[in-house]
């Protein structure tokens, strides 16, 4: 868990539910990733703009890793070789080599990237431009950005299934499905003129919309486009998971 105002990340045995020592993580710890094989958790530092591998079999931490002005999003390849990081405040993204927890050449990404999600494949990386309405694919082959992608407007967020990702419009109130593979767009599913979706998750054929200001937590079956009655959940709910 990243504990953004005390600089650390704590660690929860999931086994017995209780937490161990605080694990240093820079200034601002605001995001977490960890490789597939489970080894490394990598933790983006908001305010120090550094991102932190911690070795997850002794929870110490590595030297932290410099990438851009507050960084906000980490994904990880499915292969496991390459971390990118959104710099929301440099309008880049920062490719890390696992093998050396080394930074590579930043890559233009938008304005504001706030999100970003690797394509099931591994072959395209795929960045949110808090800015615009715009989506940016980025080829993890050569890390190069290709033609930004028309979405909605003010997308903050993006999750993938499958061969689709679906990118979150907050002030359009919509998802936007991509195919995960071309990034071409499909038409926009509403998610009610209420709604003002800040974040969400997949599980199979069904979104989870979250949507902070309302409240409010939305289903959407992804295959018939139908959205269910919204549910009411506490006051400004910021994140959402599902239960393996």
């Amino acid at each position: 868990m990243a504990d953004g105002g005390s600089g650390t990340v704590t660690p929860i045995n999931t086994a017995t539910n209780t937490s161990g020592p605080p694990i240093a993580a820079g200034s601002g710890p605001k995001a977490i990733a960890i490789t597939p094989d489970g080894r490394t958790a990598y933790v983006v530092d908001w305010t120090g703009g550094t991102v932190t591998p911690i070795n997850t079999a002794t929870n110490t931490p590595g030297r932290p890793i410099t990438v851009g002005s507050f960084p906000s999003a980490i994904a990880i390849t499915p292969n496991g070789k390459t971390a990118y990081v959104a710099n929301y405040g440099s309008d880049t993204v920062t490719p890390i080599r696992t093998a050396t927890n080394g930074a590579g050449r930043p890559i233009p990404a938008g304005y504001a990237p706030n999100s970003l999600t690797v394509a099931p494949d591994g072959s395209h990386l795929y960045v949110v431009d808090g800015n615009t309405d715009k989506v940016t694919p980025i080829a993890t082959g050569t890390d190069q950005p290709d033609r930004a992608i028309p979405v909605g407007y003010s997308p903050v967020a993006i999750t993938t299934g499958g061969a689709t990702a679906y990118v979150v419009n907050s002030i359009s109130g919509t998802l936007t499905p991509l195919s995960a593979t071309s990034g071409k767009p499909g038409a926009p599913i509403s998610v009610g003129l209420y709604s003002y979706p800040t974040a969400a998750i997949l599980d199979g054929s069904t979104a989870v919309v979250l949507d902070t200001y309302a409240g409010q937590v939305s289903l959407v079956n992804t295959s018939t486009r139908h959205v269910y009655a919204p549910i009411t959940v506490g006051d400004f709910p910021v994140a959402v998971a599902i239960s393996g």
